[in-house]
């Protein structure tokens, strides 16, 4: 029993990754890491404004900048991990004789 589930867990990894909206359609490598990017970039971009209301006085709740920034600093953190790990994997493929 076990073996069969662990055999449709590898079946649904190997199956290619499937556009929810348009399941006709596979979402490439490509278009995730953008989509990632976007969203560091949103939260970075929402740090920034909400640390510039509290400099500015207009807010004075410094739990929501921290948070902000903290948001923004581990998204950063994770899409260079993602992106150190792919170079990583691009490397090791060049070291590859064949």
């Amino acid at each position: 029993m076990a073996v069969q589930s662990v055999n449709s867990i590898n079946n649904t990894m190997a199956s290619p990754v499937r556009n929810v909206n348009n399941p006709d359609q596979s979402i490439s490598f490509k278009d995730i890491m953008m989509d990632a990017l976007n969203n560091v970039n949103a939260l970075e971009q929402e740090s920034a404004g909400i640390t510039e209301d509290f400099i500015s006085g207009r807010t004075d709740n410094i739990h929501s900048v921290l948070i902000a920034a903290e948001k923004a600093s581990i998204s950063l953190q994770f899409i260079m991990e993602v992106r150190n790990k792919v170079i990583e994997a691009y490397q090791e493929i060049m070291r590859m004789q064949i």
